[in-house]
């Protein structure tokens, strides 16, 4: 053995490499050439592989139903006790590890359990050669029958002449296992990953072996997908040996080891000087009295015996070595073994050899070598089993659970994950009528929405005015400018709700005001559409905003085009009906095109489809039909838009409405800025219901002005057709390009929508109804427009 005395700690890393590392590329490329081996030659290449490297001729794989009968009468009667007595115990400790099925329940309704099932079909690797590791088959069986395993195949290198060790097999029938293959080193590995005529392939390996072994476990895992107990590989101990150990016991101990093979590696650590002398001395007297000798005198040369100032640098060293067998041959081993972090197995006290475990006491001897005790844990119960987990939700407990999922998902952004809760928290409101009335926006507003907390402004928490108001971070000096709007508005708007609610036979929570209809729009699909994965229906032509709000958003559209006379199709509820959209946007009158949609074909859509249905009614004031807010009550997923930029002449205050149910729009309240509608827009707003009176009459004047500028562009010669029109403009299709028409009426100064583009809109512009005198110049322009093109046209035909 080597001896280090007080190394310093930089050099402790290359003090703890095993004899195997140096060779490690070697070795991986000759097991990579025999896994293809075997991979092209399946049983022809094993027998071809027993023959090279085990000197074996064999002429089966197998292991016959008279090698299994012959093999009891070989095996003396007391070692056929001592293997009886070391199942029991191996049996006694892993039985014990058993775990009842685990069951939970983290809140009510979620139950979750955790139930062990077997492994279904275990390699197990058995080392043999000029030492069969027997005892390496119970530690490798026991567990493998005690769980269950269904198919249990045993690799082990034959004999010369072709045999199998007799105790061997004998375990092997002890266990109750009858498939044994004479296959060693890597190629058994690679015939129980890949599968041959005679060697099923397994889910998972099992066993130590030399570094061809553990090379071709690993191989096995990385890259043919079948799982290995853990790296291991040649054996190791390390010994911490203070003034109190018994020389020749660690000495015994070490050799132990040793002879397992030439790769094998042996370490003692002790803080005394005088034990490291005799403990070397002890190895060296009882090197000679051993069978194996040759094989121990081999490994010893990479062994090694190292000083170490006290035992706190010994365990140090210890857990950053992490032997596969660590030995505590001190007086206070158990205060220690508490200190200990990184062991495949931990042996305490003078009066404990390794051997035991390595044969009877119970615990397992396959380990992890090479350091891999910091990461895996020797072979337990645990080991041939898959923990699988379940669980179950009732009602309430994915009422309970659900709203939590929905959010985490959202914050990952795996919105499909949310709406598989979403979906089925809607399944259960609209399937028991034991609960409270169905909630008609299950599944629609975004969870994230649901659970928010809303921004609670200055506004918010106190109402009115105080003689002095520093509560808002307002100029408390004025405003820049004539007018004072140095305070902020009212962030509900209740004065302007509780005026236009008497107007319209609504309650003012039925109402929500944004900075044109457009905000009303963009807060609607955010307020139900998951970005990347929701989408809207839109019926082109139609208004452009929808589209617009849908793509901000990241929403997707789906387009159910009106038909040639801008109706909605005859199937439109059913196609909306299978449709997984949020919204479908009705404009009604709608624009370009200015007809109201037929109500029979709205309220079927209404009735069947899932989302939200939002009418329109910006132009709804200059048509003869009631508005649909009167159907809110019937409908809870309708919302009803108008505005008064139309016919209340306030385009430029940019004030929009949504009515709704009370519930929807406290969601859209929630979301909203807080103050969204300004100042001056609330003032002028409740001016102009103040002068509601005079609507009817400026309604009245601006039809006849419909109806005049109707008959007129009837009699314009490039004038192919007028739509019918409820709004308060005209979508017209001219017999010449409308875009060239378009052009010139601009340069007369008069400018009108170019809707060519549009859907179902080629060669059409759109008309506002103006004031007489516009509505004149319009028709004239026209006129004009058409005699001259009537005249380009003569001239080019004289040509």
């Amino acid at each position: 053995m080597q001896l280090y005395s007080y190394p310093d700690p930089s050099l402790w890393a290359t003090l703890q490499q095993r004899p195997a590392a140096a060779e490690a590329p070697q070795v991986a490329a000759r097991v990579r050439a025999i896994f293809e081996q075997v991979r092209a030659g399946g049983d022809a290449a094993l027998l071809t592989l027993a023959a090279e490297l085990d000197k074996a001729t064999l002429t089966s794989l197998l292991v016959s139903e008279a090698e299994f009968a012959a093999a009891a009468a070989q095996v003396p009667a007391e070692l056929q006790a001592a293997i009886r007595q070391a199942k029991t115990n191996i049996e006694a400790f892993h039985t014990a590890q058993r775990e009842p099925e685990l069951r939970v329940e983290t809140m009510p309704g979620v139950m979750c359990s955790r139930r062990a099932v077997p492994v279904q079909r275990v390699g197990l690797y058995v080392p043999g050669g000029s030492a069969p590791l027997f005892s390496t088959l119970l530690m490798l069986g026991v567990p493998a029958r005690l769980v269950g395993c269904p198919e249990v195949v045993v690799c082990t290198p034959p004999q010369a002449d072709g045999s199998v060790s007799p105790v061997i097999l004998f375990v092997a029938q002890l266990l109750g296992i009858d498939k044994v293959v004479k296959a060693g080193g890597a190629q058994a590995v690679a015939a129980l990953a890949l599968g041959t005529a005679s060697v099923p392939a397994v889910d998972k390996i099992f066993g130590p072996g030399n570094r061809y072994v553990t090379a071709a476990k690993q191989l096995a895992a990385a890259e043919f997908g079948v799982a290995i107990d853990m790296p291991a590989g040649p054996s190791e101990v390390l010994v911490i040996a203070d003034a109190s150990a018994n020389p020749a016991f660690v000495a015994a101990d070490l050799l132990s080891q040793a002879e397992h093979g030439p790769d094998s590696q042996v370490v003692v650590l002790s803080d005394s000087s005088a034990v490291l002398e005799q403990v070397q001395a002890e190895v060296a007297r009882q090197l000679v009295l051993l069978p194996r000798r040759d094989v121990a005198a081999q490994a010893l040369e990479s062994s090694r015996a190292i000083l170490l100032a006290d035992a706190n640098r010994m365990l140090e060293f210890s857990n950053q070595y992490a032997p596969e067998h660590l030995i505590l041959a001190t007086d206070n081993a158990d205060a220690l073994a508490a200190q200990v972090t990184n062991a495949g197995s931990v042996f305490l006290g003078h009066l404990t050899p390794e051997a035991v475990g390595d044969y009877a006491s119970g615990t397992n001897h396959t380990l992890p070598t090479s350091g891999y005790a910091r990461q895996y844990s020797g072979v337990s119960l645990d080991s041939f089993v898959k923990k699988i987990t379940f669980q179950r939700l009732s009602a309430e407990g994915l009422q309970a659970i659900g709203p939590v999922v929905e959010t985490m998902a959202e914050a990952e952004g795996l919105a499909a994950h949310a709406r598989a809760v979403t979906l089925r928290l809607a399944s259960l409101d609209a399937n028991n009528p034991t609960t409270a009335p169905a909630n008609p926006y299950a599944g629609l507003i975004r969870p994230s929405v649901v659970r928010m907390q809303p921004y609670s402004s200055a506004r918010d928490e106190f109402e009115g005015m105080a003689p002095v108001m520093l509560d808002a971070n307002e100029n408390s000096l004025g405003s820049v400018g004539p007018d004072d709007f140095s305070r902020y508005p009212d962030p509900h708007q209740r004065a302007i709700k509780a005026d236009l609610a008497r107007l319209k036979g609504v309650m003012p929570n039925q109402i929500f005001l944004g900075n044109g209809s457009d905000e009303a729009i963009d807060l609607l699909v955010r307020l139900t559409c998951m970005p990347g994965q929701d989408a809207i229906v839109i019926c082109p032509p139609t208004y452009g905003m929808y589209e617009v709000a849908a793509n901000l958003n990241d929403v997707r559209v789906e387009r159910l085009p009106l038909t040639v006379d801008f109706q909605l199709p005859a199937d439109a509820a059913e196609k909306l009906a299978a449709s997984n959209a949020k919204l479908v946007f009705l404009c009604s009158p709608n624009n370009p095109t200015g007809n109201l949609l037929a109500q029979e074909a709205v309220e079927t859509i209404l009735r069947s489809f899932r989302g939200l249905v939002i009418v329109d009614e910006a132009y709804a004031d200059f048509a003869d039909a009631p508005s649909w807010i009167t159907r809110l009550a019937e409908f809870p997923r309708l919302v009803v838009m108008q505005t008064f930029s139309k016919a209340w002449g306030l385009a430029g205050l940019r004030l929009g409405v949504a009515y709704a149910s009370a519930e929807l729009i406290a969601y859209l309240d929630k979301i909203k800025p807080p103050y969204n509608i300004s100042a001056a827009t609330q003032q002028h707003a409740l001016a102009a219901l103040a002068a509601a009176p005079r609507l009817p009459e400026m309604r009245t004047e601006l039809l006849e002005g419909r109806r005049w500028l109707f008959a007129q562009l009837a009699e314009v010669a490039i004038v192919e057709h007028i739509f019918s029109s409820d709004a308060n403009f005209l979508l017209v299709r001219f017999t010449v390009d409308a875009t060239a028409v378009y052009d010139q009426l601009r340069s007369r100064g008069i400018v009108v929508r170019n809707r060519t583009t549009q859907p179902g809109c080629a060669g059409c512009l759109r008309l506002t109804v103006g004031t007489t005198a516009e509505n004149s110049q319009l028709v004239q322009a026209l006129a004009e427009i058409g005699a001259e093109t009537q005249v380009s046209i003569a001239a080019s035909n004289i040509q």
